[in-house]
């Protein structure tokens, strides 16, 4: 009876031995379905790192189908085994070590850096947080360093393109605005219909067809001077009309005509 049990021992340990349950590799082939036309089905090559033991075409798994992110060459990751089977591999998730250490996070984030080991203005960085002790609680950073940077928080998107930037602010319940500034030229539009354009050098306005101005009052001031000139026709017209200098005034054409009743004085 004895023997029997030993026997039974022992058959059972060598079965043990053979059945696989979870194993860390390093990825040394990836498979990732880069054409319409290859087979590659989503899957890596993995050399087992306690026996060197090399598993070819292992299929990653996905939390979500049609998203992907197939791991790099080189990449440690964890493989679990179908029934045991050394043949049946699947890669369940990737992990971080003390060559490839994590980018700086906390709880109640996603921080995603692509490539992991690029320098800041080689890589592309986001982060989604919520973290209800900060003010705004929630926010979404996008960074091309060291040019673009987005940041999507509650009521406002800040866009910025080296020197300029785009900035919607909608905190409150009304008076949004949109504001683009690139150098010293600066772009105002406010929920409630007013525009502001301010400009710290020349402002200008150019159509090949036409260009119509119209508003409830129009003013138009030039500090130093103002010219307006038609290449054929120019007519000044209003209900009532004034035209005043302070100092000289000139009128002068090849043919002047003045029509109703006129006054002249000193």
């Amino acid at each position: 009876m004895s023997d029997t049990i030993s026997t039974l021992r022992a058959v059972i340990r060598r079965e043990l031995e053979t059945m696989r349950l979870t194993e860390i590799g390093v990825v040394t082939e990836v498979q990732p379905h880069a054409d319409a036309g290859d087979s590659d089905n989503y899957s890596c090559d993995v050399r087992l790192r306690n026996s060197g033991l090399e598993l070819a075409r292992v299929p990653v798994a996905t939390g979500h189908i049609g998203t992907v992110a197939i791991p790099n060459v080189g990449d440690l990751v964890l493989l679990a085994f179908d029934r045991g089977d050394v043949n049946q591999p699947i890669i369940t998730g990737r992990l971080y070590n003390d060559a490839d250490r994590p980018p700086i996070n906390t709880s109640d984030e996603v921080i995603f850096r692509l490539p992991l080991d690029a320098g800041e203005d080689e890589t592309i960085k986001a982060a989604i947080r919520n973290h209800q002790s900060a003010d705004p609680p929630r926010e979404l950073i996008i960074e091309m360093e060291p040019k673009i940077t987005l940041r999507i928080t509650d009521g406002t998107v800040r866009a910025t393109v080296g020197p300029s930037e785009l900035f919607i602010d909608q905190s409150g319940a009304s008076g949004g605005t949109v504001t683009v500034v690139t150098g010293g030229t600066k772009i105002t539009l406010d929920q409630d219909g007013d525009a502001t354009v301010e400009a710290v050098g020349a402002l200008t306005m150019k159509a090949q067809r036409d260009v119509t101005i119209e508003g409830l009052n129009v003013k138009i001031k030039g500090q130093v001077n103002t010219d307006i000139e038609a290449g054929v026709n120019a007519s000044l017209k209003g209900a009532i009309t004034s035209v005043e200098a302070s100092g000289s005034a000139t009128l002068r054409g090849g043919v002047v005509a003045i029509q109703g009743v006129t006054n002249f004085s000193p």
